[in-house]
């Protein structure tokens, strides 16, 4: 994995910079496949596939040569689900929740799309499960103080990628799935691609920009972009 900083001029992109993840212990690409990105107070969590974990970057004191130190490696087992995670169907997305809990997109099917919280521990449960539309997979998440976002992609070979993003409340146990509602959703005409990251950003009078971003997998037939929103609505600024 890698940091990519963005530099921006009147909101707009004009200039990005990456920096290559540095982890304690070098290792192949299983090692590395990072995922889901929530920062605090200068710190930037990550999630990783393959070797389900989470690591911390300090990147407010270390910037580029942060080492990245385990806040928790829970494996395959997450309590609630029927199976062990696949090695590439783990927490493809990360939030933080008020309070500094953390929360888990699960590139997984399992009675639905499920969400986990990583408990004090270390260990994951599942907490909740989106209700499907089609066949998507949970790819991004960002949280404010009472809203979770999460991306769903749709990939449909011959026709491509359907991608929504929906809003469910943040109640004392985590979101709520039952309250859900869908905030965008974007077909195969408006460009869609391998979305996978999802970030908000507070515009003031109660509008927010949402920005999704795809990255190409390395691959020519997909694309790297970024995609801006701006929403109406009255969020709270991110925990």
């Amino acid at each position: 994995g890698a940091f990519v900083t963005i530099t921006r001029r009147d909101g707009a992109p004009v200039a990005a910079r990456l920096a290559p993840m540095v982890l304690a212990a070098a290792g192949g690409k299983d090692d590395r496949d990072a995922e889901g990105l929530a920062l605090y107070n200068g710190l930037a969590l990550v999630s990783f596939e393959h070797r389900h974990r989470i690591l911390a970057f300090d990147l407010d004191g270390c910037g580029a040569a942060a080492q990245g130190e385990t806040v928790a490696a829970f494996g395959d087992a997450v309590r609630g689900l029927s199976r062990p995670l696949a090695a590439n169907g783990g927490a493809e997305g990360l939030a933080l929740a008020p309070g500094g809990e953390l929360i888990l997109a699960l590139e997984t099917e399992d009675g639905g799309l499920p969400l986990a919280r990583l408990a004090e521990d270390g260990t994951a449960a599942a907490s909740a499960r989106i209700a499907p539309r089609g066949r998507p997979v949970l790819t991004g998440l960002d949280a404010t103080a009472t809203t979770l976002y999460a991306v769903l992609r749709d990939y449909q070979p011959g026709i491509g990628n359907h991608i929504e993003v929906v809003a469910l409340p943040l109640g004392p146990d985590g979101p709520e799935a039952r309250a859900l509602r869908r905030v965008l959703r974007l077909a195969p005409r408006h460009g869609t691609d391998n979305f996978e990251g999802i970030a908000l950003a507070p515009l003031g009078g109660g509008a927010f920009r949402l920005w999704l971003v795809a990255d190409d997998n390395f691959s020519r037939r997909q694309r790297t972009l970024l995609y801006a929103f701006d929403l109406k609505g009255s969020p709270q600024p991110p925990p």
